[in-house]
């Protein structure tokens, strides 16, 4: 009885619609920086000012719109769901200016210089 199911459905593979959903999660993980998009190691470990400055400025108005949502407070609800786009555009701007995460070849180099500096002291 397996066999017949396993023969039935190797042909149909996955929807369509699972496709696209995995599709657009990759993307969406992708321009976040997140290391399942990459086939290089992964070596730096989240240490980007960007992605910190980002993730507590989420925190923050995740807080204010959690803990005012059952209360009614619709303009509070309001901010919090700003500061998710803020936090966004903190992020985008952030790695612009350089402050994001480092290529393996950046933190390479980096942590070369750092070596250098604690043997030089």
């Amino acid at each position: 009885m397996s066999e017949v199911i396993e023969e039935t459905q190797a042909g149909t593979g996955h929807s369509k619609v699972v496709k696209v959903v995995g599709q657009a999660a990759g993307i969406g993980m992708s321009m976040m920086g997140s290391s399942m998009a990459h086939t290089e190691p992964h070596v730096d470990h989240g240490y980007a000012p960007a992605r910190w400055a980002a993730s507590a400025i989420s925190v923050i108005g995740w807080l204010i719109g959690g803990i005012a949502f059952p209360f009614g407070l619709w303009a509070l609800v309001v901010v919090g769901g700003v500061l998710q786009v803020v936090a966004i555009i903190v992020n985008l701007a952030m790695n612009a200016a350089g402050m994001g995460a480092k290529t393996n070849d950046r933190w390479a180099a980096a942590k070369a210089d750092a070596k250098a500096a604690r043997a030089a002291s």
